[in-house]
């Protein structure tokens, strides 16, 4: 398996963000500096929740123009499995391998997960992406997840690499005694062109 490279211009984009409380919409350019960098067209600032607002800054400090879906070739191991392959694209399943700055109890959560890759045939591109968890597992014994689903699909820029069109995430579990739920979808709309 051979990942497309990551390597090019940054590219600003309009967005659609729905975590179940609010749906909004903005444009994004990672070429600003923090603080400046989303600029939400819906919903008025005024009717920001705590909670949108809180989400809004954690994606100020996480958007560095990484959209590109290559960075989840990390994640794949060379012991992936083929599962299906035609003309235009393979299909393989593994276990996920984890961040390195992931943490101990991520490590042994990726253990647990399955992982779904499919690379385009002729250039090796990432064109979707899946992980899920197939049974509840319980990382300590105050918590359990019994959902994790996160699914990628890419798109192509116009210089040719895959960038992650939809995203989306679901998490349900509970953690001393607490039910816990996350819900998030993100789709880039539309690429803007170059940023800056």
């Amino acid at each position: 398996m051979k990942a497309f490279s990551s390597d090019g211009p940054l590219y600003a984009y309009e967005m659609a963000y729905d975590d179940t409380s609010v749906t909004a919409y903005g444009q994004i350019d990672p070429s600003r500096p923090e603080g400046e960098r989303i600029r939400v067209t819906s919903p008025a600032r005024e009717n920001w929740s705590k909670e949108f607002e809180d989400n809004i800054r954690d994606m100020e400090a996480e958007t560095d123009g990484d959209i590109w879906c290559t960075s989840f070739a990390e994640m794949v191991p060379e012991t992936a499995e083929l599962v299906s392959s035609d003309d235009a694209a393979a299909t393989y399943t593994f276990v996920p391998v984890p961040e390195a700055d992931a943490d101990g109890m991520e490590k042994k959560m990726m253990k647990k997960i399955t992982g779904i890759v499919t690379l385009d045939a002729e250039d090796g591109a990432v064109l979707d992406f899946k992980m899920r968890l197939p049974k509840p597992y319980k990382p300590a014994m105050v918590a359990k997840i019994n959902v994790f689903e996160m699914n990628a699909s890419c798109a192509r820029a116009p210089d040719g690499r895959t960038y992650v069109e939809d995203f989306s995430i679901e998490i349900a579990g509970s953690a001393m005694m607490q039910s816990c739920e996350e819900n998030v979808s993100r789709k880039i709309t539309k690429l803007l062109g170059e940023a800056g």
